[in-house]
Formats: structure tokens, C-alpha cells, sequence
């Protein structure tokens, strides 16, 4: 498992012209010049050293001696290797300076013999060469200065600048879709391998516990997503299904984080804590097979009520989890908590009026004798709410049978619950045998007095295989594709009335002949509609689709949305055929 990594060293804090006095004063000690300077280097808080070529001392000032933990006499004529066994990256500097002649400054990291709580600390040093009047290397002068605070103030902004970056992800990838599977996926993508071994999301689960009890009880939840880091073993497999349904009892982790909306983290537990948390036996013996260490538990809280719960583990070789993990994970999951319950209630909602719409479209149909019809019904992408498409056969005294395809306004369960009042309006007055001019105009008139919310745009079409013809109309809907045989495929030519429900009272039938083996295809604007593209554009390309009355109905369907129906469309698409004999 990977950690976020570590910032580039600072900049020196320390100015250049206090580095070079220092310097000079240390090249003068060594030299044995001015004794002020040796008075002026035992006073200062930086940290100097003079050595000869060998390395070895020859001057120090009380701040090094103190910083080695060992007394200025302990230093003196021994190599810096040997008083300092952890110097070996400033030695290698040393007698590149030595050898060189070029000053060098670097960075350098340790830990102080007499620090109790043996921490890491930096260090700023600058190395000069010692020459004599003759050009002789005398040795080098180096001048150390501890810059441990502000490399860690450094990294503790780092922190909080890479925390916000973090938070911003999780936010605009968790948030980018209102489907409750994919959050949850952006979610455990996110986590593994950044943070954990292993991840996984359950929610609390529509058809079962729906609500987070108050008191701990046994609660049914539903995997949603899960990942695994690279080279997990096989066990973890049977837990890694999406959509599982999983019981936890009172007891378990999960029930006491859902209840007490605090997470749990349980590093290296005792087998009597796992057994005691874990939900089956079977569950606790992969954990144990995966050598899962620690795991924390984290509630979803989305308007202070939890929503479900994330689950991280480390196993092998990864560290526990320390409180600066617990916080961060917190914060990541309190983020993603808001954008996962949107999606949640979305994707409910969304199921149930999708559930709502087939089994509206679900109710058998009828169709009269010589008449043979199939349809297709495609809900819109994941990104849409469902839609108002219905159709519909109905079969009618005197061997005729009725089509109908309509599409109320707008989308979701209002529009979804419009479409069955006006498939229900639409039988019964078929059923009174109207032309299907004087049926919408029924219909428009009964929309209109019940005040209903929602207009729908509609296509009717009367078959009547023993004449051979059909009688259209249409309500602002898109008209109908007719393949009669040895013909190509040609569009109704229709006059466009207004939708249904805006009382305006004007329609018109128009009688098309249809012999035997002709086929007629009805549809909704999902089919022929682009954003930014004219639907005659759509209507064309359908009119252009080598379609053969002769071929059998579900292929004819097949076909045509193959060919015209897009990957992710905005809206739903309906198709009803029909073909007479």
C-alpha cells in the first residue's frame, strides 16, 4: 500500500551572507587566524566544524559537540565516520568538496543521539575547503545549521494543500454521477490502493433496512462496490461481489458504527474482538485467509442520518492505522457521504418509477385478427430520469385493431403516473369506436377538464386488414414509417395536431392504403431526436434504414435501434410494429 508521498526539500532558511561570515570565521579557525573569530564561533547557534583531508577534527564549537552528544574532546583527531556512524551521506559531501575545491550546500536528515523521542530532523550545512598560502588543501569548514521547524511547517502546509486536493477529488469524482453503483465505485477507487488493501461500501439496503435503527439490532445492507490493491490472494474473492446482500448482527462492527455514527477502527484485534465482530463465521475465516490486520469502519452520514458505511483494510505488510489516517478518512467519507446519498434517493426513485413505467407497458395487449405486432421499450441513460413513453393495442369490433404510441412531458414518476392516465383515457374511448381524429379530440377535451399537469403527444393508427388500409392521426408526435411491399420505406404524411391536455380541439384523420404484408412502425422522438441536430436530420436516416416488410418483427426492431438508437440517449425510446396480413 502506498502512502502520499514526501515534498521536495526547502530552500534553505538560512541567508547566504550569514553562511559565508560563517564560513569565513570557521576557514580562519582552522587556519589558526584570529582568535575573535574562534571567540565568535563558540557563541554561535550554528553548528562548526573544522576537519583536516582525513576527516578527521581539528575544531569544533560547543553547539556541534552538543548536537553529536559528545564533548568538543571526544571529537578532536578522530574521522567524522567514527564519532558519527550515521554521517556517512555528510562525509561523502566532505570529500567531494576536498577533492573538488567547489563549496557544496545541502539538506541532510537525522536523528540527535540525546533525543529521548528519537525524531527525524534536518539540517542545513555548508562545506569549504581549507587551502594554504601555497595552494595545500588544509581541509574543510563546515557549518551546520538545524532547520527542522521550518521544513516541517513546510510539510505540514504541503499536508493540508495536498488534504484540500484530495477532498476536491473526492467530491468531483464521488459527485459527478447520480448513480448510486458508480459513486460508490469512485469511491473504493479512490481508497485503494491511496489508503487501504482493501475497500468496500454497503448501504442500507430498500427492500430490507432502510433506516439506520437507533439501538443495535441486526440490520441487512448491500454491497455496492468494492476493490481489492494489486496481488490480493483468491479468498477475497467470494467477498468482493457487488450487490450482495449481507446481515450483520447487533453485535458486529457495522451495527454499532450505523447506530452510533462513530467509526470503529480495529487494529490487530484478538481472535475473541473478531469473532465477536465479525458477521458470519464464514466472513471472519476470510479475513483471516486475506491476513487482514486492521480494519476501520466508517459511517455515511448525509443530513445526519447514515446512509451506509465504509469499510478499509490493511493486511500484510501495511502499517496500521494511526489517528492522522482515521481523520483523513473521515473527512474523505464525510465528502462522499452527501454526493452517495443524492445518488441513492436518485437511483431509488429513478428504479421505481422505471419499475412503475414497465408495468404500466407490462399490461397485456390486444390486437385484432390478421394483425401481428412487437415492441421495444429502451429507458434513457443513467444520467436521466425515466421518461412518459407508452404503447399500445387494442383490438376493436369489425376485425380492427388500434395502435397507439404516445410520450408525456417531462420525466420521473409525475410523468410516469400522466402516461397511465392518458393510456387509460386513450382504451376506454377506443373502445367506444371514434375515428382516431374524434378520439383525440376527446381526449384532449377530457385532459383538459381533469386539468391534468402533463401534456403527451401521441400517434394513433386504426388498421383495418380486410380493407387493406389504415386510418392515422397524430397529436404533435412524430409520424409513423410505412414499408409496403416491393416499396421502400416512406413516412405517414400526416397533419400535425397539438398535444393532447392544451384543449385545442383540432385534429385531422388521414386514410393510407396497406395491403397485405405492409408493415407500419411507430416511435417515440428518442429514436429520430439529436441535441443540437434537426430532427429531420433523424427522420431521414430512418426513412434510409434498408428495412423489408418481410422480415420478421423482432429483427425489424432490433435493427432499428441498432442503427439509430445511441449508447447513452437523453431520452426514452419506444417502438411499436405492426404488420397486417
Amino acid at each position: 500500500m502506498s502512502q502520499p508521498p514526501l515534498s521536495a526539500r526547502p530552500t534553505p532558511s538560512l541567508p547566504t551572507e550569514s553562511l559565508r561570515v560563517l564560513s569565513e570565521a570557521a576557514r580562519a579557525a582552522g587556519a589558526g587566524q584570529a582568535l575573535d573569530y574562534r571567540r565568535f564561533l563558540d557563541g554561535t547557534p550554528a553548528a562548526v566544524a573544522v576537519l583536516d583531508p582525513e576527516l578527521r577534527y581539528l575544531y569544533l564549537n560547543d553547539t556541534l559537540a552538543a548536537l553529536n552528544g559528545l564533548s568538543v574532546e571526544d571529537h578532536l583527531g578522530r574521522p567524522m565516520p567514527e564519532v558519527i556512524p550515521g554521517s556517512g551521506s555528510s562525509a561523502e559531501v566532505a570529500r567531494e568538496v576536498i577533492r573538488t575545491g567547489r563549496a557544496q550546500t545541502v539538506v541532510f536528515d537525522g536523528r540527535v543521539p540525546v533525543d529521548v523521542a528519537d525524531t527525524p530532523r534536518w539540517w542545513l550545512g555548508a562545506f569549504h575547503r581549507l587551502d594554504g598560502e601555497n595552494g595545500e588543501v588544509l581541509g574543510v569548514a563546515a557549518v551546520v545549521m538545524e532547520v527542522t521547524e521550518g521544513i516541517r511547517q513546510r510539510e505540514s502546509l504541503r499536508r493540508a494543500q495536498d488534504r484540500l486536493e484530495l477532498l476536491e477529488e473526492t467530491a468531483t469524482r464521488v459527485g459527478s454521477t447520480l448513480d448510486a453503483a458508480e459513486a460508490c465505485r469512485a469511491l473504493t477507487d479512490l481508497l485503494v490502493p491511496r489508503f487501504a488493501d482493501y475497500a468496500a461500501v454497503d448501504v442500507l439496503d430498500p427492500e430490507g433496512t432502510r433506516k439506520a435503527p437507533a439501538t443495535p439490532v441486526p440490520v441487512r445492507l448491500r454491497r455496492m462496490a468494492v476493490a481489492a490493491a494489486p496481488g490480493m490472494p483468491e479468498p477475497l474473492t467470494p467477498t468482493t461481489r457487488s450487490g450482495e446482500v449481507i446481515f450483520h448482527q447487533a453485535s458486529s462492527s457495522m451495527t454499532q458504527v450505523l447506530t452510533g455514527h462513530r467509526p470503529m477502527v480495529l487494529n490487530r484485534p484478538d481472535d475473541d474482538t473478531v469473532r465477536l465482530l465479525a458477521p458470519t463465521r464464514q466472513r471472519l475465516e476470510r479475513y483471516r485467509a486475506l491476513k487482514v490486520h486492521s480494519v476501520a469502519y466508517l459511517p455515511l452520514m448525509s443530513g445526519g442520518e447514515p446512509v451506509g458505511a465504509v469499510i478499509v483494510g490493511r493486511r500484510a505488510d501495511s502499517p496500521e492505522f494511526t489517528p492522522e489516517d482515521v481523520e483523513l478518512l473521515e473527512l474523505l467519507t464525510g465528502r462522499a457521504a452527501t454526493a452517495i446519498g443524492h445518488a441513492l434517493r436518485y437511483t431509488h426513485e429513478h428504479e421505481t418509477a422505471l419499475e412503475m413505467q414497465r408495468a404500466f407497458l407490462a399490461t397485456p395487449h390486444t390486437q385484432g385478427p390478421g394483425v401481428e405486432i412487437a415492441s421495444r421499450y429502451l429507458p434513457a441513460g443513467r444520467g436521466a430520469e425515466v421518461g412518459g413513453d407508452w404503447f399500445d393495442a387494442v383490438a376493436l369490433p369489425g376485425g380492427r385493431t388500434l395502435l397507439v404510441v404516445g410520450d408525456v412531458m417531462g420525466h420521473g414518476v409525475r410523468a410516469a403516473a400522466a402516461m397511465s392516465e392518458y393510456r387509460s383515457l386513450l382504451r376506454a374511448l377506443a373502445l367506444q369506436g371514434l375515428d382516431p381524429d374524434r378520439l383525440l379530440t376527446e381526449a384532449d377535451r377530457t385532459a383538459h377538464a381533469l386539468d391534468l399537469d402533463r401534456v403527451a403527444t401521441c400517434v394513433l393508427a386504426l388498421l383495418d386488414p380486410a380493407a387493406g388500409e389504415a386510418v392515422l392521426a397524430t397529436a404533435g408526435h412524430v409520424p409513423p414509417l410505412l414499408v409496403r411491399p416491393g416499396a421502400a420505406p416512406e413516412l405517414a404524411d400526416l397533419p400535425v395536431g397539438p398535444p393532447l391536455g392544451t384543449g385545442s380541439d383540432s385534429y385531422e384523420s388521414r386514410r393510407c392504403p396497406l395491403p397485405p404484408g405492409s408493415l407500419l412502425l411507430a416511435y417515440t422522438d428518442g429514436l429520430v431526436e439529436r441535441r443540437g441536430e434537426d430532427i429531420d436530420t433523424g427522420l431521414a436516416a430512418l426513412t434510409a434504414l434498408p428495412l423489408a416488410s418481410g422480415c420478421p418483427l423482432p429483427d425489424v426492431l432490433t435493427s432499428v435501434l441498432d442503427r439509430l438508437a445511441p449508447a447513452s440517449s437523453e431520452d426514452d425510446v419506444t417502438l411499436l410494429a405492426a404488420r397486417t396480413h
